[in-house]
C-alpha cells in the first residue's frame, strides 16, 4: 500500500467515524493528543480535544452529511489533506496534517472551520 493510500486511509476512519457515529473510528484516525484548533465567535482561538470530536460522532446527533477529501499533499513523511464535510445546514472545512509515526500515518493537527449555507 502506498503512502498515499495509507493516508486517504486513515482520513477515510476519520470522514466515516464522522458519519456513521463512530468515535472508536474517529480516535483511529488521530493521534493521541491532538487538539481541534479553531475560532470562537470573539476571533480568538479554541482548542478543542479530540475527545470532544470522538463524544460528538458517538452522540449521534449529527445530521446525515457527506465528505470529499479535496486535496492531498504529501512531502516525506508529513502531509496536508483538505477535507470538506457537507451537512445539511453548513459544511466544515478541515485542514489536516498527518505524520507518518512508528503506528503508521496519524493526524496530529486538525484545523477547520464552518460555513453556513
Amino acid at each position: 500500500m502506498t503512502d498515499k493510500d495509507q493516508i486517504i486511509a486513515t482520513v477515510t476512519n476519520y470522514v466515516e467515524g464522522i458519519r456513521d457515529g463512530s468515535g472508536a473510528r474517529v480516535a483511529k484516525a488521530f493521534y493521541s493528543s491532538v487538539n481541534l484548533n479553531s475560532l470562537d465567535a470573539d476571533g480568538n482561538l479554541l482548542l478543542t480535544p479530540r475527545s470532544a470530536l470522538e463524544a460528538l460522532a458517538d452522540s449521534g446527533t449529527l445530521p446525515p452529511n457527506s465528505s470529499e477529501i479535496t486535496h492531498v499533499e504529501i512531502n516525506n513523511d508529513m502531509a496536508l489533506v483538505k477535507v470538506t464535510i457537507d451537512l445539511p445546514t453548513f459544511q466544515f472545512f478541515d485542514l489536516l496534517t498527518l505524520l507518518r509515526l512508528n503506528v503508521g500515518w496519524k493526524i496530529v493537527s486538525k484545523t477547520y472551520t464552518t460555513v453556513n449555507r
